[in-house]
């Protein structure tokens, strides 16, 4: 990937010798996605989670909650048989990742009328977002 990036930057280079203040700035802007290329790499390499990405232990209230959503007769007309089948799957899951667990949350909203709290679990302030 580098010789290819190098070969772009010669590229651009020659490409823009005619106007030099243009390929500087070109110069500059290939080189800053370079270093935001090599960083998101190397953060990947590390093992850096990607936000969402990380794995989360279902709190027995979230298990008891996906548990109520599937089996409440009659079902809500805000489930759909997609979310049924998501919730089906996420209750035999061991771990789950940290988006589905929002996403649990924001259907028992939708379902219930209310905000979820569960004490067990720790909640990212609503107007920033989690780690």
């Amino acid at each position: 990937m580098d010789d290819r990036l190098g070969g772009l930057i010669l590229l651009l280079l020659a490409i823009t010798s005619i106007t030099p203040a243009r390929a500087v700035l070109r110069v500059e802007e290939v080189l800053r996605v370079r270093t935001q290329l090599t960083q998101a790499s190397q953060a990947s390499r590390q093992g850096g989670p990607l936000e969402g990405a990380q794995m989360v232990q279902p709190s027995p209230k979230e298990r008891a909650v996906v548990s109520q959503m599937l089996t409440t007769k009659p079902r809500p007309k805000t489930l759909k048989d997609a979310d049924l089948k998501y919730l089906n799957d996420l209750l035999h899951k061991a771990a789950w990742y940290g988006f589905e667990r929002r996403i649990v949350h924001e259907m028992w909203t939708e379902v219930s009328g209310k905000e979820w709290h569960d004490t067990d679990v720790s909640q990212p302030p609503k107007n920033e977002k989690s780690p």
